[in-house]
């Protein structure tokens, strides 16, 4: 048995890293801008820095706009951090990283049934112990914690964890038929500030900006959008979606970590507990039989 992180997972870290910070700045965006316009600027800018990247490397077209399957994807991603947004307003950034997260195990689960994935004893493994990690970060080990944010803020996170969900299965699916990066999140991106338009003036109130509801989209598109969806995507291309949504559970430390540095909040025993069981599914996913890659009970089931 070799552990080894590959090119794929090390991208796929990389890019938990960015999404980490993005519950500090949504958490201080919806303090200060209108939950639906907060989401809609945040697929704007992020769309714009991809489109130019594809223009840049020149994967630019059109017709990946006329695959369906974009769109649908666009519409899930529109529709999970618009109910991201509107949840923040009304329960914690802690409750929020906990309901959102535990749409791996959902991801399992549509994964069998979409793509045809077996997991394997590691994957299983480090499911079991990424959620023990989640659990512990984001309730410092008491479940009666959830109970401290509105019961209509978590319901509404919970829900746009279960729509990621099917977003990542798909968003595997169409992965594996395209072989470039670029454009494929461009598109997605695009689709997904489309959408976003008619929610925010159907159902927002406000679009105006202060200076920091400013940055925080400023960031949130370019870096948390933009430069994080690019990464996601090149490291789905060699990575299972149960895998992969596996080790995305690692921005659950990083995002605690920028809520110490930023927010003054000081973990305790349980969160350490929590990043160490995280830290240790990373380890389990990444894990190979051999130095050639996963091992064949690794390899998507043949039906």
């Amino acid at each position: 048995m070799k552990l080894k992180v590959d090119k794929y997972g090390q991208l796929l870290i990389l890019s938990s890293f960015l999404w980490g910070t993005s519950f500090v700045a949504a958490k201080i965006g919806v303090t200060n801008v209108d939950p639906y316009y907060l989401g809609m600027w945040r697929w704007v800018i992020g769309a714009e820095v991809l489109l130019i990247i594809a223009f840049a490397m020149k994967t630019f077209e059109t017709k990946i706009f006329r695959d369906p399957m974009v769109w649908g994807i666009g519409f899930l991603n529109a529709i999970g951090l618009t109910l991201q947004n509107v949840g923040l307003t009304t329960t914690t950034a802690t409750n929020t990283v906990l309901l959102v997260d535990i749409n791996v195990v959902f991801v399992a689960v549509i994964s069998y049934f979409v793509l045809n994935e077996r997991a394997s004893r590691y994957t299983v493994l480090g499911l079991i112990l990424g959620l023990l990690g989640v659990m512990y970060v984001a309730t410092g080990g008491d479940m009666s914690t959830l109970a401290s944010g509105s019961l209509i803020g978590n319901i509404l996170v919970f829900s746009g964890g279960i729509v990621w969900a099917f977003y990542i299965v798909y968003q595997k699916k169409l992965v594996d038929r395209r072989t470039e990066p670029f454009m494929t999140s461009a598109a997605v991106v695009t689709t997904a500030a489309v959408t976003s338009v008619p929610l925010a003036l159907a159902f927002g109130h406000a679009a105006a900006l202060d200076m920091a509801g400013g940055l925080s989209i400023l960031y949130l598109g370019v870096v948390c959008t933009g430069a994080a969806w690019l990464l996601y995507i090149m490291g789905l291309k060699g990575m299972g979606a149960t895998d992969s949504s596996i080790i995305l559970l690692l921005e659950i430390v990083f995002a605690m970590i920028f809520a110490l540095i930023i927010l003054g909040e000081v973990p305790g025993w349980p969160t350490l507990i929590g990043a160490v069981l995280i830290v240790l599914a990373i380890v389990l996913v990444n894990v190979r039989s051999n130095g050639k890659g996963k091992s064949s009970e690794d390899k998507p089931k043949v039906t």
